[in-house]
């Protein structure tokens, strides 16, 4: 069904928007096997889109247009499974995928967000903000990102929240058709030195721009094409590998050299071009 009939029929749309890392710093271990990390999360005009719809039974359907995602593994399934634990109502949702899958762009825990998001609104669940981060993030790092809905200096496994703001930019998105384990990533890396940590701010600054992505040496020496494209890449710009990859980004200051970066560009190559958000359209009322 396309948009149209998912709204004649009852449901209602969210999007759940993509973000990528501005920087990530790997500051420390934890005891329990995590990573400590420094990043900046931006979101960006790259969505999926959850229908949602709201049962008088207690049945939860739940459809995932992307085969490549096992149901039983997918974070939607347990974000509306989870907010719906002990409540006489049942769902209806459809996930309908554009955001690459195992690319470093959070669109499984974006999805998950919107889901808990768009059920406590039209159920009349009535969970703060707070408690809705508190869910999301037994579900997954990133979960609470999306839910808090700005654009964030994230601290700790990504739960440490502060809002930052962020200069209006365009980037040009790369995704390789191939997606990367962050587990095989985080498992690989290895702290040579003790890192210097960043001190927090609250706007994205040039100097900040500087900073690079700590598990790309780990990546790029795990993948050779990851190294390639990323190599390709830089010839138009600071181009970095968000998250633990697969995309690779770069900003871009002159947009009329997108045509001839297109022009260019690997024919195994997907790419996107996207523009920062300063708000998850949630919230954007």
């Amino acid at each position: 069904m396309n948009k149209e009939n998912f709204l004649q029929e009852g449901y209602k749309e969210f999007k759940a928007p993509a973000k990528i890392n501005l920087f990530l710093k790997v500051i420390g271990k934890r005891g329990d096997g995590f990573h400590k990390l420094q990043s900046v999360f931006q979101l960006i005009d790259l969505y999926d889109y959850i229908y949602i719809r709201i049962r008088d039974d207690c049945e939860i359907n739940f459809i995932n247009d992307s085969n490549a995602i096992d149901k039983q593994d997918d974070l939607g399934l347990r974000a509306a499974q989870l907010i719906l634990t002990d409540k006489n109502i049942g769902v209806d949702i459809y996930v309908k995928k554009n955001i690459p899958i195992g690319a470093g762009l959070g669109g499984g825990s974006s999805d998950a967000a919107s889901i808990l998001m768009g059920i406590n609104h039209l159920a009349n669940i009535n969970l703060t903000k707070k408690e809705l981060i508190a869910l999301g993030l037994s579900l997954g790092a990133d979960v609470p990102f999306f839910i808090f809905g700005e654009n964030a200096w994230v601290e700790g496994i990504g739960e440490n929240l502060n809002k930052i703001n962020i200069p209006d930019s365009t980037y040009y998105l790369c995704y390789p058709n191939f997606s990367i384990s962050t587990e095989s990533i985080f498992k690989s890396f290895k702290l040579t030195k003790v890192p210097i940590t960043l001190k927090i701010t609250t706007y994205f600054s040039e100097k900040l721009e500087q900073e690079s992505n700590d598990l790309e040496s780990t990546i790029t020496k795990k993948n050779l094409k990851m190294k390639k494209l990323l190599s390709w890449m830089s010839n138009f710009g600071f181009a970095k590998i968000s998250g633990t990859g697969s995309s690779v980004f770069v900003k871009i200051v002159d947009t009329k050299k997108i045509p001839f970066i297109n022009e260019k560009k690997p024919i195994d190559i997907k790419s996107f071009v996207v523009k920062g958000l300063s708000k998850h359209p949630f919230y954007d009322v």
